[in-house]
């Protein structure tokens, strides 16, 4: 009997200490899952990163403003399997991390900021591929190991809803926390919005009639706020202090690193050709002397002949670890895609010829250089008949990611960018990348399912869905 009532007493005992265990043993003031004021900073740095990377390496050489001297597959159109984009999708997950927990707390202005982000790198992966994983994208959790592939059209249609989602969120009247870009100045994200907005519009203006969408946002500047001047930029700007250092600079890169890519014929003759003073803000004489020599662009690799006999990237940007910043889109892109909108009749409010002068002094202004008096009057004044637009807005877009590969592809101008005599792709300029090899044997079915979507095989001509030149 004693044993009995021993038995029932340590079974009480038991019950009581084990009741509430969870509740008595939680932290309360340390959350479980990661806030996104934690997860942001790391988001934003490295998106930076790979902004910087995607420009110097790949932008700078697609879009002709320079060439490598070395390794040189890239400038002659030898492409292989390419996974450069598709490694967004890794920052993606991030990024939908913060839009989960963002709306588990009710936080809008962090949603919103998740949905620019989650737009703003979506875009680059399917401008580069075309069809690619969106809707099932980052669903590991819920089973999806292998997500099928999304045409760009239907992307697209949900990149402008998150855009048109993200304006209506934001409270500019708050700050948030962990912002990198915009130190949690929530009009400056609105207006990020609403300029990647007009940029994405733009984009797909050759498809779809974006008139009405355009004119709405040009028109209502309070309920759609625009990027006003360069102190608007979405542009990140490393501290200097490692590991806060451009992927460029040096105490990350190598000298040789830099400047393996030597500025083109196209970037230094047209410099040149205008008097235009961003020559010596951008580009470094031949060594030891005041003259200018530019590489042409997709030369066969045994007629580049040496590197010291060509110009430079201005190596102080490499040297200044401050001075390499990360261009994700400026108040100078937004004016000249509103004055191509307006040469093209497709918004009612402002000139082609306003909106193109303020766009060319907002890219001095950038690079905090002063531009000659008579440059849009004299030297390259805007002109409806000819290239000068695409040609200005070129230049401006240095160093702006991919941006000018990207609009070449919807315009085809400026028309100097051609294929070189080195070329291996028929004497065509590339439309696409190439899928990651991985795809081909993790995600084979729907990998294999995109590749008979856009021709029947994974080749770098095929056109994207808005690509329409």
């Amino acid at each position: 009997m004693k044993k009995i009532l021993a038995f029932i007493v340590l079974l009480t005992l038991s019950i009581s200490c084990t009741d509430g265990f969870e509740e008595i043993n939680t932290n309360k003031n340390q959350p479980t899952a990661s806030q996104p004021k934690q997860m942001l900073p790391n988001v934003i740095f490295n998106l930076a990163n790979s902004n910087v990377t995607n420009s110097y390496d790949f932008g700078d050489i697609v879009a002709q403003y320079g060439g490598f001297y070395e390794y040189n597959q890239l400038d002659i159109y030898d492409w292989g399997a390419d996974n450069r984009f598709w490694g967004l999708y890794k920052w993606l997950n991030d990024i939908y991390d913060i839009k989960k927990q963002a709306i588990a707390l009710n936080d809008k202005n962090y949603e919103a900021i998740s949905l620019v982000l989650e737009t703003y790198t979506m875009s680059l992966i399917t401008d580069t591929y075309g069809y690619a994983p969106y809707y099932e994208a980052s669903k590991g959790e819920s089973g999806i190991l292998k997500p099928k592939y999304d045409s760009q059209e239907a992307i697209y249609k949900q990149l402008l809803l998150n855009l048109d989602n993200a304006n209506a969120l934001i409270n500019v009247k708050s700050k948030v926390e962990g912002d990198l870009l915009y130190g949690g100045d929530m009009l400056k994200w609105k207006k990020f919005c609403n300029s990647l907005h007009v940029r994405l519009l733009m984009r797909i203006s050759n498809k779809v009639n974006v008139s009405a969408k355009l004119n709405e946002i040009i028109t209502k500047p309070a309920l759609y706020p625009l990027f006003q001047s360069n102190i608007d930029n979405a542009n990140y700007v490393y501290s200097g202090s490692y590991p806060n250092i451009s992927p460029m600079s040096d105490g990350v890169n190598r000298l040789y690193g830099y400047n393996i890519v030597i500025p083109s014929t196209n970037l230094v003759n047209t410099l040149i050709a205008n008097n235009d003073p961003r020559l010596d803000e951008w580009i470094d004489p031949i060594a030891g002397t005041t003259n200018h020599l530019g590489l042409k662009p997709g030369l066969p690799l045994d007629q580049i002949g040496e590197p010291t006999k060509y110009s430079r990237r201005a190596e102080d940007y490499f040297y200044g670890k401050t001075k390499i910043s990360s261009l994700f889109m400026t108040y100078s892109e937004l004016n000249f895609l509103l004055a191509e909108a307006s040469q093209r009749n497709l918004i009612t409010t402002g000139s082609a010829k306003m909106y193109y002068d303020t766009a060319v002094t907002a890219s001095f202004g950038q690079w905090n250089v002063t531009m000659p008096n008579n440059y849009l009057t004299v030297t390259a004044p805007y002109n409806a008949t000819n290239e000068v637009l695409y040609t200005q807005k070129w230049l401006a877009l240095y160093h702006t990611g991919i941006e000018s590969w990207l609009d070449w592809k919807r315009t085809g101008k400026p028309s100097f960018i051609q294929a070189g005599p080195g070329a291996k792709n028929n004497g065509k300029v590339p439309r696409r990348i190439l899928y990651p090899s991985l795809e081909q044997s993790v995600n084979k079915e729907n990998y294999s399912e995109a590749i008979q979507k856009i021709g029947g095989s994974d080749n770098i001509n095929a056109k994207v869905w808005w690509d329409n030149f």
